[in-house]
């Protein structure tokens, strides 16, 4: 069986998904008195671990029974989280920085300064390297995780709201938003080898979101209500698919695209083979998607 599990900010909640069945799972985190804020999603072994941006805090639910079984104190405004090595790597945006937090012993180890308003984390395991997306001073962060020392700020583009490791583990996509301006983003290609923004590919406005399979990768764009299809051998955008609302988080599964929609509190399932569209609501404003199998 497999999965998608979207979190969703405004409703302090989880979903998870059956991709088969589209039978739908609600895990909410918190009562309504101190509200959560669900935003990014990491696995680490079995479990799903959430960073939630209004209490500080992130979140151990359990993936087979979809319960939450800790919830625990990090710092200013977690945005995301990345779990290696039984070490959660967690950006708080408020702080400018990386905690490493040991989930053995519940501690802090170390805070590693970054850019301004750190929003994204991508793992490069067999280098031993974090990279973060500063949105507020458009920049990469390179993160030795061995010596938990920066090597390296990249400069990109506006607003670099996601970024994910490339199949290859030759580049690093980088969702170069221009968030708030008049204007198209794109994808920006770092390479690997040198660190080093090699290209680029214009895609729609606000993209902020990107999944990849065989040689295309696919772009959500949250002010346009589009997904750009881009081909990676031409380094053009291909196709766009308009789903309308404001696309967000983005998992493609065999023929079928599950889309957050930000603003309707809905998961769109595209069908890429025929069109069609199913839509299934969620909670408020999903956010951050991943994807299980088991």
């Amino acid at each position: 069986m497999s999965y998608v599990v979207l979190c969703n900010t405004g409703s302090d909640s989880l979903s998870k998904i059956n991709t088969e069945s589209l039978k739908v799972q609600d895990l909410y985190l918190s009562t309504g008195e101190n509200p959560f804020g669900p935003h990014g999603l990491s696995l680490y072994e079995d479990k799903i671990l959430v960073a939630n941006n209004y209490n500080n805090s992130i979140s151990i639910v359990n993936i087979f029974d979809f319960k939450e079984e800790k919830n625990l104190y990090i710092g200013a405004h977690p945005n995301d989280i990345k779990a290696y090595n039984d070490l959660a790597y967690v950006a708080c945006g408020e702080s400018d920085s990386l905690i490493v937090y040991d989930l053995i012993n519940e501690k802090v180890n170390f805070e590693i300064p970054t850019g301004k308003f750190p929003h994204n984390i991508s793992l490069l395991k067999q280098e031993n390297l974090i990279f973060v997306s500063n949105m507020s001073d458009d920049s990469i962060t390179v993160i030795d995780i061995l010596k938990n020392t920066i090597i390296k700020r990249i400069k990109v583009e506006s607003t670099p709201i996601k970024i994910i490791i490339s199949k290859s583990k030759q580049y690093l996509y980088v969702c170069m938003s221009y968030l708030g301006h008049d204007k198209k983003g794109s994808i920006g290609i770092i390479s690997l080898k040198n660190l080093e923004l090699i290209n680029k590919i214009t895609v729609g406005f606000s993209p902020v979101d990107v999944f990849e399979e065989g040689n295309h990768i696919y772009v959500s764009n949250l002010c346009d209500g589009t997904i750009s299809i881009v081909d990676l051998k031409q380094f053009r955008e291909e196709n766009i698919i308009i789903v309308g609302g404001m696309p967000r988080g983005i998992v493609k599964v065999k023929e079928n695209m599950f889309v957050g929609d930000y603003l309707n509190g809905i998961l769109k399932i595209i069908n890429l083979k025929n069109g069609k569209i199913k839509v299934i609501p969620v909670g408020i404003e999903p956010n951050d998607i991943t994807f299980i199998e088991n």
